[in-house]
């Protein structure tokens, strides 16, 4: 039930009267202190194709995502040859890892922001442009003399970078869920997961592959491979920026935003107070994976260039595209197991399988380290786990279980948690394993995971949540503090 336009309208308050404060049931709407002069208005509805374009540009800016974090592996074996261990020292290699850690953290925070504040579309257009332009500048980096000067200039263009990548997940994660609840509310979270973990994972094979190919195509001439795998970067946000000029907001964000809401610090208070369980546990969990996740794909080059005897760049390749397509069937899993067990107990099986075998590889490393086929079927299988249980989950839960009114701020407060973890494990792994060896980061790896799974225990079934419901409940509550939320704004 919902009171009466008609019988609003019609009453003339002065305006230094205080809102006005309406006892509701569940289901009605709240009205505080304002008039409704809007005759009847048809529904807002994308077109199928408008909601189709969303989903597409999703999938395609996660797949842009996952290469650009992925480029790492690649850029410090290239460096590595061209510059020397001496030229490209550790601690410049964590440099420009973190800066796309750092980038993405401060982009995260401010589409969150902008994408529930202002528009989904807009932060989506922002974002693609950004990445395009930064990814450009990079892709010259070998042009810069002297190197010292080459490598700054790239930690600061790969920092803009992430900026743009960070900025991608909250609007891209928000708009992508809504919509799949419109089109097919029972398999959202499947369709979640395809188009976020899914396609950030299918990038990693696919630019080793582009990688591979490139050095044999150009008889391991470094300099081409860089530049050929960066255009390509180049060009995949660019092509998303096109498309999405023809996109629009989903129903769910018209009918529940605060763009034209006042807000001044009770108005964060409330939604704090409110929900402040929640975001606790999302950014915990994200803070815990991406501790594990980020430095331990990152190394992965290093530990197989380690253990290619002789150094041969293609013989390297081959066995890093082995390592990056083995995670891909874990999420697949993943996608699966979000229905028929839930999300929780799909990221609880995945942590399990980090403690596992992070401990067999762990103890083992020394006699796996002389079998690189044993070492890669291993690794990869852990990075499977990891990708089928907290990889596929997390991003999911932290999207549903916040209303879609704050859905982007609730996503990249829990995301830059979890892009804080990754640049804090990078700081960890990468000294730990110059002073106590390899072995030791993957008795890390399993340690956190134990608490991975504590958390998870804890965290809500957010697959049972209705979206239109939470939206309602939010607008009952924010109404009840003198806080109107609009439609079709």
């Amino acid at each position: 039930m919902s009171l009466d336009p008609s019988a609003i309208a019609g009453a003339d308050a002065p305006a230094s009267r205080a809102p006005a404060v309406f006892t509701v049931k569940e289901g009605e709407a709240v009205i505080a202190d304002r008039e409704l002069e809007r005759g009847p208005q048809m529904p807002y509805r994308p077109t199928r194709w408008q909601s189709n374009l969303t989903i597409i540009s999703c999938y395609i800016a996660n797949f842009s995502d996952g290469f650009q974090n992925q480029l790492a592996n690649p850029t410090n074996v290239i460096f590595t040859h061209l510059l020397g261990k001496s030229g490209y020292p550790a601690e410049m290699k964590t440099r420009i890892s973190n800066s796309l850690i750092i980038g993405a953290i401060l982009g995260v925070l401010a589409l969150g922001y902008i994408s529930d504040m202002i528009s989904r579309r807009a932060g989506l257009l922002f974002t693609s442009g950004l990445v395009t332009v930064s990814t450009l500048m990079a892709a010259v980096a070998l042009d810069v003399h002297p190197s010292p000067n080459m490598l700054w200039y790239f930690v600061i263009v790969r920092g803009i970078c992430g900026f743009g990548v960070g900025g991608e997940y909250p609007p891209s994660a928000a708009a992508g869920l809504e919509e799949s609840d419109d089109f097919n509310r029972r398999y959202r979270g499947p369709v979640f997961v395809s188009f976020t973990t899914l396609m950030a994972t299918l990038a990693s094979p696919i630019l080793m592959i582009i990688y591979l190919i490139t050095l044999k195509a150009s008889n391991n001439n470094l300099p081409v491979t860089f530049h050929a795998i960066y255009a390509i970067a180049t060009l995949i946000p660019a092509t998303i920026m096109v498309l999405r000029f023809f996109m629009t907001d989903s129903t769910l964000y018209h009918n529940s935003n605060f763009k034209r809401q006042r807000k001044p610090l009770r108005f964060y208070y409330l939604l704090a107070r409110r929900y402040w369980r929640r975001l606790a546990l999302t950014s915990l969990a994200f803070f815990l994976y991406d501790f594990i996740n980020f430095p331990n794909s990152i190394m992965s080059s290093s530990i197989i260039s380690s253990m290619v005897t002789d150094g041969d760049l293609q013989t390297t390749a081959v066995w890093q595209v082995i390592l990056a397509v083995l995670p891909v069937p874990g999420v697949v899993v993943g996608a699966y197991l979000t229905n028929a067990i839930g999300r929780r107990w799909t990221g609880i099986a995945g942590f399990a399988g980090y403690v596992v075998l992070g401990f067999i590889i762990g103890g083992c490393y020394t006699l796996l380290s002389r079998h690189i086929a044993a070492f890669v079927v291993l690794y990869g299988l852990l990075q499977a786990f990891g990708h089928m249980g907290p990889g596929a989950t997390i991003g999911l839960i932290s999207s549903e279980s916040f209303p879609t009114a704050m859905r982007g701020m609730g996503y990249s407060i829990a995301t830059a948690f979890g892009r804080t973890g990754a640049a804090v494990g990078t700081e960890c792994f990468t000294p730990l394993q110059t002073a106590a060896g390899d072995s030791a980061t993957f008795y890390l790896l399993a340690g956190v995971a134990v608490l991975g799974m504590v958390v998870y225990w804890f965290l809500p079934e957010s697959g049972e949540l209705d979206l239109e419901a939470e939206d309602r409940e939010l607008e009952r509550y924010m109404g009840m503090h003198g806080f109107m939320m609009e439609k079709g704004q």
